[in-house]
């Protein structure tokens, strides 16, 4: 999967309030367009949200934390390596097809912290983390949410 890079011009509001209650949905799918791994039954309850008629119990709580898992993914990998201090390369991982040792931690490219099991999701600008604010869903500045 190529990893995509976000650029300053293209932060602020992703998924706006007006989509109600389905905003959570929306912000694991946006992240699940990016590569965040989910299992078959987390997709399954995704699909069948919309046609939701409020008759039966829906397990909203579980879509929320699956929401906060995608959102923690969204902020993931967005340091540098610990392992290989964001060179990529290291003596504890494999040779690459030409020969150049690379971190395994970081498999290579030099991000950090990863999520275990996930793919490692777009880069964001320095400053700015995936949140919800006043409703909407988007990338913001980290001082603008401290104010």
């Amino acid at each position: 999967m190529e990893t995509v890079t976000i650029t300053v011009e293209q932060t602020g509001c992703w998924l706006d309030n007006h989509r109600g209650h389905y905003i959570t949905r929306d912000a694991i799918l946006l992240a699940k367009d990016w590569g965040f791994i989910i299992d078959p039954f987390a997709e399954f309850a995704i699909n069948v949200y919309e046609d939701w008629d409020g008759d039966e119990s829906f397990p909203f709580e579980t879509m929320v934390e699956l929401c906060d898992e995608a959102v923690n993914w969204l902020n993931s990998g967005q340091y540098n390596c610990t392992f290989c201090n964001g060179t990529g390369k290291a003596s504890n991982g494999w040779i690459d097809k030409d020969g150049v040792s690379r971190c395994k931690p970081c498999t290579g490219t030099g991000r950090g912290p990863r999520i275990a099991g996930q793919n490692f999701p777009p880069v964001v600008p320095d400053n700015y983390v995936w949140t919800f604010n006043d409703g909407d869903f988007g990338l913001y500045p980290i001082a603008d949410l401290t104010d």
